[in-house]
């Protein structure tokens, strides 16, 4: 996997575990917790948009169209 792949499969896992941590917090008082589940939603959130930064020169080149898909019809 490439790097922009790897910071945005992390985002979503984030994003994913956010949102009970937030509402386990809330709900059960925790100040912690919450601050724990909106630290990760803000990073989550941030993630993809710091990809855009990244230097992608040394990514591969995929083949991308309709002569190059694979599947049958």
């Amino acid at each position: 996997m490439d790097r922009k792949l790897k910071a945005e499969t992390w985002a979503l896992l984030l994003l994913f575990a956010s949102f009970p941590v937030v509402s386990f917090g809330t709900t059960g008082g925790s100040y912690l917790v919450w601050l724990i589940g909106l630290l990760s939603l803000v990073l989550g959130g941030l993630l993809p948009v710091c990809t855009r930064f990244m230097d992608h020169s040394g990514d591969t080149v995929r083949d991308v169209g309709m002569e190059f898909d694979d599947r049958t019809s």
